[in-house]
């Protein structure tokens, strides 16, 4: 879970005189730009849940285009859950249990779909804040009042203010999940989705 424009340069500009210094930060890229630029993009991070629902997994994941595969593990290394995402679905299957998730039970563990698109988790993952108010405006007010979505960046890399993160928060429900990026990698080779989605099925 784009903006509609392009982002507006940054420039931070200290005032005229001796020991200061013009800083001009690089715009970030649209997410079809970056399509332009790569082939796949390639990462770590964790999912840190807290409320009703406890647990800290950490993910790799590999995507390619606008199609996305997680592979989470528990906090003893275990293999726990697959996550396929495409534009319009989303796919999951609990390793461990060897059951396969609908959506609603996913939305349990990634609530983010609630009020964002697959789509806007893969743009997310690519490092590209995604423009989730029009799925927002059409989700129940009785839902969306007690709905906080946050974003952050840090430095990663080369970035100076990469998007690594984003904090959902059901002030209803205490329901609270916060999402981290360690690792981005943009590349331009093409990463074999066929392979990791034959792991999906039975």
């Amino acid at each position: 879970m784009l903006r509609t424009g392009l982002v507006a340069l940054l420039t931070f500009m200290g005032c005229a005189g001796p020991g200061r210094q013009l800083l001009i930060l690089t715009p970030q890229k649209s997410y079809p730009e970056l399509l332009e630029e790569y082939r796949s993009c390639t990462g770590k991070g964790s999912i840190d849940t807290s409320g009703p629902i406890r647990g800290i997994l950490s993910f790799t994941y590999k995507s390619q285009r606008d199609s996305t595969f997680f592979q989470f593990t528990d906090a003893l290394g275990r293999k726990a859950l697959l996550m396929w995402i495409t534009p319009n679905t989303v796919t999951a299957r609990n390793l461990i249990d060897n059951k396969q998730y609908g959506y609603d039970q996913i939305m349990d563990f990634f609530p983010f779909l609630k009020i964002m698109e697959p789509s806007d988790i893969t743009e997310f993952l690519w490092g590209v804040e995604p423009d989730y108010k029009e799925k927002f405006k059409s989700v129940d007010p009785s839902i969306t009042q007690h709905i906080v979505l946050e974003f952050s960046s840090e430095k990663m890399g080369e970035e100076p203010r990469a998007l690594v993160a984003a904090k959902f928060q059901d002030k209803e429900s205490n329901q609270t999940v916060r999402v981290k990026i360690r690792n981005r990698n943009r590349n331009t080779d093409h990463v074999n989705l066929k392979k990791v989605w034959k792991l999906l099925q039975y």
